[in-house]
C-alpha cells in the first residue's frame, strides 16, 4: 500500500519540480536583460558626457580635416553650445544657486579660514541675562561684590584704604503689546576693611511709563529717587569735615510728545527737590545743612522740523522757579530764584551708526536778592552714541548747569562737564572700556578761580557665561584749583557679578 501512495504522488512532485525550475529560469532572465539595458544606457550616457566635455583639441583632433561635411558639423555644434554657464537659459531659479555652487568649486584662491579653523560667526546675546519672569514684566537682577583699594593725596597728605563694596541692580519691563512700564534701581554700600573708613551708601531709582495715546502722540510720566554723599572736591562741600552730608533728591516730570507731519513738537514739566544732611567734623560736631534744601519746577518746550528722519533740528525753550524750605538764610539772604534757558540744535538719527542731539544755548538764573549777582552763562549741551566699527561704541556727553551756593555773599557757579566712554568687544565674551571726563567750574565771583575736575578709567568685563561676569577697573581723578592743594584719588578693584 505504501508503494502505491508513492507511484500515485510522483507525477504531483514532478509537476511542482518543473513550476518551480520555470520561475528561477525567468527570474535570471529578466535580471540578464535588465543588467544589460543598464549597462547599455550607463554606455551611453558616459559616451554622451565624454563627447560634452572632452576638451576642443580632442573632439577637433578626431575629425578629418579633409572631410568638409565633419568640419561644417563642426563649427555648428561650437557655434550651438554656450560659451559660459550664464549664456545657458535657466528654466528654473534653482538653477543659478547650482551654478555658484559649481563655480565656488572651481575657484583656485579659495577663501582663507581661521588659524584654529574654528567659525567666525558670533552668536548675538551670547552673553545677555535671560531674566526671570514676573506675570507681564520682565525682571533682569544683578549682583556684584568688589573688593578694591583706594588712596587719596590732598597736598602732601595720603591716606588709604581697602574696602568691600556690594551692589545691587536691577531692572523690571513690562512685556505689553500697548504701553510700557520701566523700572531700573541700583545700590551700593561699602565697608571698610582697613585704614580711613567711609562707609556709604549710595542709590537711586527711576521709573517711567509711557503711554501710546495714538500714532502720533505719546506721553511719558517719570518719577525718581537717589542718594549720595558729597564728594570733597565739591564747591559747597565744607573744607574741614571729616564726612561731608548725604544728598537726597526726588524728581518727577511729565511730557507729551506729538508729530504734526513734519513738525514734532514736545511739552513737559519737571519737579526736583534736593536735601541734605548733617556735615560731621573732626571733632564730632555736627553741622546743620537744612538751609540749603529746595524745589525747583520747570516748565518746556520743544520744536522740532523733520528735514529727514535722520535730521531734525529744534528749538527749545523753558522757564523755571527756585524756592527754599528757608525764605532767608543764615546770612540773611533771599536765594529763590528764576531761571531762564533757550538752546537750538540739532537730532540725528541714523541708525546704530550714530545717534544723538547736539545743542547750544543761553541759560540765566537771577535771585531774588538784590544783593547777590545773576549767573548767566553760554551753555553747550549734548548727548550721542557712535559706533565706527562692529563691536565699537562710543558714548559723548555734555551738559551745562548752575550750581548755586549757600556762601555768604556768592552765588553760585556754572559747571561745564563732557564724558566720554569707549568700549570695545575684544573677543565674544570679553569687553574692554576705557572712560575720561572733564569738569569746569566758572564762579560768579571774580575772586575765586576756576575749578578743574579730570577723571580716567579703564575696565574689563569677562562673561564667564550668562550668569557671571569677572570684573576689573582702574581709575583716577585729580580736582585742582589756583591757591588751593591739588586731591587725587586712585581706586582699583576685583570682582564678581551675578546676573539672571
Amino acid at each position: 500500500m505504501i508503494s502505491s501512495l508513492t507511484m500515485r504522488h510522483r507525477p504531483i512532485a514532478a509537476l511542482c519540480a518543473g513550476v518551480l525550475t520555470a520561475h528561477v529560469a525567468l527570474l535570471l532572465t529578466s535580471g540578464s536583460a535588465s543588467a544589460q539595458s543598464a549597462t547599455a544606457t550607463d554606455t551611453r550616457t558616459t559616451l554622451a558626457n565624454e563627447s560634452r566635455l572632452a576638451p576642443d583639441s580632442e573632439r577637433e583632433a578626431a575629425v578629418d580635416p579633409l572631410d568638409p561635411e565633419q568640419v561644417d558639423e563642426l563649427e555648428q555644434e561650437s557655434s550651438a553650445l554656450p560659451r559660459t554657464l550664464l549664456d545657458t537659459p535657466l528654466s528654473d531659479p534653482s538653477d543659478i544657486l547650482d551654478q555658484e555652487a559649481l563655480q565656488e568649486l572651481r575657484r583656485q584662491n579659495m577663501r582663507e579660514t581661521t588659524v584654529d579653523g574654528l567659525r567666525t560667526a558670533t552668536k548675538e546675546g551670547w552673553n545677555d541675562a535671560q531674566g526671570v519672569r514676573v506675570g507681564s514684566f520682565i525682571l533682569r537682577p544683578s549682583l556684584t561684590e568688589t573688593i578694591g583699594s583706594e588712596r587719596t593725596t590732598t597736598g602732601g597728605e595720603k591716606t588709604s584704604r581697602t574696602y568691600l563694596r556690594s551692589g545691587l541692580r536691577t531692572s523690571l519691563t513690562s512685556d505689553w503689546s500697548l504701553h510700557q512700564l520701566r523700572i531700573d534701581a541700583e545700590g551700593t554700600w561699602e565697608k571698610t576693611l582697613s585704614g580711613v573708613r567711609q562707609d556709604d551708601p549710595e542709590g537711586k531709582i527711576q521709573a517711567e511709563l509711557r503711554l501710546d495715546l495714538s500714532d502720533e502722540t505719546t506721553a511719558t510720566l517719570r518719577a525718581g529717587y537717589s542718594l549720595s554723599r558729597e564728594e570733597i572736591g565739591d564747591p559747597n562741600a565744607l573744607a574741614n569735615a571729616v564726612t561731608q552730608s548725604e544728598v537726597n533728591e526726588y524728581t518727577a516730570s511729565a511730557e507729551v510728545m506729538r508729530d504734526l507731519g513734519v513738525l514734532r513738537t514736545t511739552a513737559g514739566i519737571d519737579f526736583t527737590r534736593e536735601t541734605y544732611g548733617n556735615a560731621v567734623l573732626a571733632d564730632g560736631l555736627l553741622i546743620d545743612q537744612s538751609a540749603r534744601d529746595n524745589n525747583t519746577a520747570r516748565v518746556r518746550g520743544r520744536l522740532g522740523y523733520e528735514l529727514s528722519p535722520a535730521l531734525i533740528p529744534f528749538l527749545e525753550a523753558s522757564y523755571g522757579r527756585t524756592l527754599y524750605d528757608e525764605h532767608r538764610d543764615a546770612a540773611g539772604y533771599v536765594r529763590d530764584a528764576d531761571l531762564y534757558a533757550m538752546k537750538a540744535g540739532l537730532e540725528t538719527d541714523f541708525g546704530e551708526k550714530l545717534r544723538g542731539e547736539l545743542a547750544g544755548g543761553y541759560l540765566v538764573a537771577d535771585f531774588d536778592d538784590a544783593a547777590l549777582k545773576s549767573i548767566s552763562a553760554a551753555t553747550i549741551d549734548g548727548n550721542a552714541i557712535w559706533s565706527p566699527y562692529r563691536g565699537t561704541n562710543v558714548a559723548l556727553n555734555l551738559r551745562t548747569e548752575i550750581e548755586p551756593t549757600t556762601t555768604a555773599g556768592a552765588s553760585g557757579s556754572t559747571a561745564y562737564t563732557g564724558t566720554m566712554v569707549l568700549s570695545q568687544v575684544i573677543l565674544q565674551n570679553i569687553t574692554g572700556q576705557i572712560s575720561s571726563g572733564l569738569t569746569l567750574r566758572d564762579y560768579s565771583e571774580e575772586t575765586t578761580p576756576m575749578q578743574s575736575v579730570l577723571t580716567l578709567g579703564t575696565g574689563l568685563t569677562w562673561s564667564l557665561s550668562r550668569s557671571l561676569d569677572f570684573n576689573t577697573d582702574v581709575s583716577w581723578e585729580k580736582t585742582q584749583q589756583s591757591g588751593i592743594e591739588s586731591t587725587e584719588i586712585f581706586r582699583a578693584g576685583i570682582g564678581l557679578t551675578l546676573k539672571r
